[in-house]
């Protein structure tokens, strides 16, 4: 239990760390629901892999994995765009907002990873 968590702070970081690192740069330059669209297709296709076998130790990683995967990116993809589309009319920098988020959703990632996608 406590390694997982360790593992998925580790690889949660680096994940994090690269994924905002494109989402900062194209919030410059894109619409927020693209921006965070691009932003999340390089966070699933690194976390699918290295969450599934390396934090949660599945060892056969199949479709029902990835489509279960799949559905909780599309969500989490929502709730980012939404959020920082929303607080950014009270006048808040979407980059600020972006960095401000990472927190709940990387709880609600975890939570749906370990409860419902590699259990």
């Amino acid at each position: 239990m406590y390694k997982r968590k360790t593992l998925f702070v580790i690889y949660g970081v680096i994940n994090v760390f690269l994924t905002n690192l494109i989402l900062q740069i194209l919030l410059l330059f894109l619409p927020t629901i693209l921006s965070t669209l691009i932003s999340q297709v390089f966070n699933f296709l690194f976390g699918f892999y290295f969450y599934g076998s390396n934090v949660f130790n599945v060892k056969n990683l199949n479709r029902y994995h990835l489509l279960k995967y799949l559905t909780l990116n599309i969500f989490l993809w929502n709730i980012n765009w939404i959020s920082i589309d929303f607080l950014n009319t009270f006048g808040f920098s979407k980059n600020f907002i972006a960095l401000l988020i990472i927190p709940f959703i990387a709880i609600i990632s975890y939570i749906c990873q370990k409860k419902l996608i590699f259990n």
